[in-house]
């Protein structure tokens, strides 16, 4: 039998689990690590070292595997694995070496965007490479009863296309930085921005600065400021946790109830590399 301990990482959010195998898991220890995750949002499993199959096979226990709409940095012969690095071969990069660079929740520019991210930790830089979560249940529960109001109903612009974001700064991988997003970009998608947690009934904010672009059926002069008070909101240091990656972690988190950031500062020639699997998830409500 496994020996799981759950230990609270701070008082934002997150915590440590340690005494499991995550590739060997029965499905009563199964049950009480998602449960684990829903209640602290992210977990970091200690010691793990999962290769890029046995990671997606953990994945699929979550629920179906959702794909990358960029092909460019998926493993080859394990498509379900998008690779994060900052590895450069040949003149060229071997994953995405800014992935999360901005607030955000994963794949909220789709219908269905993702429940649960997980990274395994495959390279560790001595210096940079952390990562940030922010609660966005405490976030909407800190909010005054006038802005709980004031957003009720209201339904936030999601887009993947930085061209469209005057927050985010463009980076220079491609070619033609216009052409590249205004191909892979989906179309639109709307959500809630507050969503309720299909699990736990919690309610969150579910806005982030990376690809909430707007606010449906408000002009954006109201839409904007609106938005950036929301923004501010989870600015607050109170409700972050800051995660140092130690080799073998095994990290994931509920994208219904937070932000993350990737917080850089890797400097060459070291290296940071992690894989990415993610499941999808509900349409938001």
């Amino acid at each position: 039998m496994s020996q799981m301990v759950v230990t609270p990482l701070s008082d934002a959010l997150g915590a440590e689990v340690t005494g499991i195998d995550a590739a060997n898991l029965d499905d009563a220890t199964f049950g009480r690590l998602r449960d684990a995750l829903h209640d602290n949002i992210v977990l970091a499993v200690r010691g793990q070292a999962l290769d890029p199959a046995a990671q997606t096979d953990f994945t699929r226990r979550f629920g179906e595997i959702q794909y990358h709409i960029n092909s460019e940095y998926k493993m080859e012969d394990q498509p379900e694995v998008l690779i994060l690095s900052t590895e450069i071969i040949d003149g060229k990069n071997v994953g995405i070496p800014d992935a999360g660079s901005d607030w955000h929740s994963d794949h909220s520019y789709v219908d269905r965007p993702t429940a649960y991210t997980i990274l395994q930790s495959v390279i560790v830089p001595k210096v940079g490479g952390d990562t940030e979560w922010v609660n966005m249940v405490t976030a909407y529960e800190t909010l005054s009863d006038e802005m709980k109001a004031r957003i009720d109903g209201l339904i936030g612009i999601h887009s993947f296309n930085r061209t469209r974001n005057p927050r985010m700064k463009r980076p220079t991988r491609h070619q033609n930085e216009a052409e590249y997003y205004a191909e892979i970009s989906p179309p639109d998608a709307f959500h809630p921005i507050v969503r309720t947690h299909p699990a736990t009934g919690r309610k969150a904010l579910y806005v982030s600065p990376r690809f909430t672009i707007g606010i449906r059926d408000m002009i954006e002069a109201e839409a904007q400021p609106l938005l950036d008070e929301l923004f501010a909101q989870f600015a607050n240091r109170d409700l972050v946790y800051h995660h140092n990656w130690r080799p073998g972690d095994l990290v994931m988190w509920d994208n219904r109830q937070t932000l993350h950031l990737a917080c850089g500062g890797v400097i060459a020639p070291e290296v940071r590399r992690l894989h990415r699997t993610t499941v999808l998830g509900e349409i938001p409500f």
